[in-house]
């Protein structure tokens, strides 16, 4: 029964999801006088879009993550994830009121609403890993492989930047639209690094566990360029021959990983 649920928690997530983007494309302005269109008024609308677009898209991968490690959902978990696309629902309203109406109040409310989100999102990733898990270090770990060092450190960012806000609202204004932007162009590499990583055997995926997050950070990204290159050449050729070689080579120096071992991580 609650594997059901949780299916249908994520058909709905995602229904959810698209429909606030569909929403948000309709409710682009477009005015036209005469012959002319007002370009100024639609590109305005359509980087207070973009910015949505980004901020939404990036909570929307790390929850299909989060999700995919849950079996099942109990209850409360339902309940927090109905308030978490509430929210949601909320921040091209916030975005468009804080672009159009800068004061200190629109920027504060923005903040605040983005910093309830990303906590929100947090205690349900917490709740997920703390039913499947029950090793402390096996917790760490795995919050290390979801969120990096920086898992205190965004929400001390977000209250920072709030307090700025209040002396300076337009300079966070810019902060705020930057933020993220950068955040989805920046993770598209850590999103790839994550497909390679799952394609992993269970024994692999484990031993890059066992790493410290700055050894993990140097095995993906090793991973990756081999991915990339292996593709290029094909099967079965030279080159792939050679990519291998300098991937197995590269990992033996630097993660002391046999190349035996490797293998069977990637087989």
């Amino acid at each position: 029964m609650k594997a059901k649920l949780k299916e249908r928690l994520d058909v709905f997530s995602d229904a959810i999801i698209a429909i606030l983007i569909t929403i948000m494309v309709l409710e682009l302005p477009v005015e036209i006088h005469g012959q002319s269109v007002h370009y100024a008024q639609l590109f305005h609308a359509v980087g207070i879009y973009l910015v949505s677009f980004c901020f939404i898209a990036n909570l929307w991968y790390q929850h299909a993550v989060i999700f995919n490690e849950a079996k099942t959902v109990p209850n409360r978990i339902v309940v927090l994830d109905l308030l978490f696309l509430f929210l949601l629902s909320l921040m091209p309203t916030f975005t468009r009121l804080m672009t159009e109406a800068t004061t200190q109040v629109t920027v504060l409310m923005y903040g605040g609403l983005s910093l309830v989100i990303s906590l929100l999102f947090r205690w349900i990733a917490k709740t997920i890993i703390h039913e499947k898990y029950t090793d402390k270090e096996d917790m760490r770990k795995v919050y290390n492989v979801i969120y990096g060092d920086s898992y205190l450190e965004s929400g001390l960012l977000y209250l920072g930047i709030m307090v700025l806000g209040y002396f300076w609202p337009r300079v966070v204004l810019v902060r705020y639209i930057i933020m993220p932007i950068r955040s989805f162009i920046s993770d598209s590499a850590e999103r790839e690094e994550m497909d390679e990583v799952a394609k992993m055997d269970v024994q692999g995926r484990h031993g890059l566990l066992e790493m410290s997050h700055s050894d993990q950070r140097q095995f993906k990204r090793l991973l990756l360029d081999y991915t990339r290159q292996a593709r290029r050449a094909g099967k079965e050729s030279a080159e792939q021959k050679a990519a291998w070689q300098n991937f197995s080579h590269q990992v033996q120096q630097k993660f002391g990983i046999s190349d035996a071992t490797l293998a069977l991580w990637l087989q």
